[in-house]
């Protein structure tokens, strides 16, 4: 039997955390991907969820460790401090005119790397995305900031989804 990986750890930390708030009633979890890319040897774990009472906006959690963290990991080589996962949350929502853009800055704070998105599709209409990057990699002994990175995005819907009603 193999020990999991730190990522593999994380993913089911991440999982866990997001079906236990679906099954309180507090959010709606509306896609999972768990994806493995065989030609960079890198894992992606996205889980896409929205507040149960509405889904004016979704949010996107995702989890990537690239090869460099796998083989640190399992050849056990290197610095310790390159076993982990990049984590980066994103909010999608459809233009309606509404402005979450500055909201959601302004809730996580100036610290954050951003990057906003307008996406034009004759499908499904205008929509705006802003991806909060991190910018740093996350490690096994930072799981419980990484359960509070999800209640955080959540508490990032509410406070919006808030504001909008105004």
């Amino acid at each position: 039997m193999f020990d999991p990986t730190a990522y593999e750890n994380m993913k089911v930390v991440i999982e866990g955390t997001a079906y236990d708030l679906d099954l309180e009633g507090q959010i709606k979890v509306v896609d999972r991907k768990d994806i493995v890319d065989l030609a960079t040897l890198t894992r992606k774990y996205e889980i896409t969820f929205c507040l149960k009472q509405s889904s004016a906006i979704l949010a996107k959690l995702t989890l990537e460790a690239k090869l460099n963290q796998l083989a640190a990991e399992i050849l056990q080589k290197g610095d310790p401090k390159h076993i982990g996962a990049f984590v980066n949350i994103s909010f999608t929502w459809n233009d309606t005119g509404k402005k979450y853009i500055d909201r959601i800055k302004e809730h996580w704070g100036p610290e954050h790397n951003y990057e906003e998105r307008k996406i034009y599709s004759s499908l499904n209409g205008v929509k705006e995305e802003i991806i909060i990057n991190f910018s740093r990699l996350i490690t096994e002994d930072m799981i419980d900031d990484l359960v509070e990175m999800f209640h955080y995005s959540v508490q990032t819907l509410k406070k919006s989804i808030n504001l909008s009603r105004m």
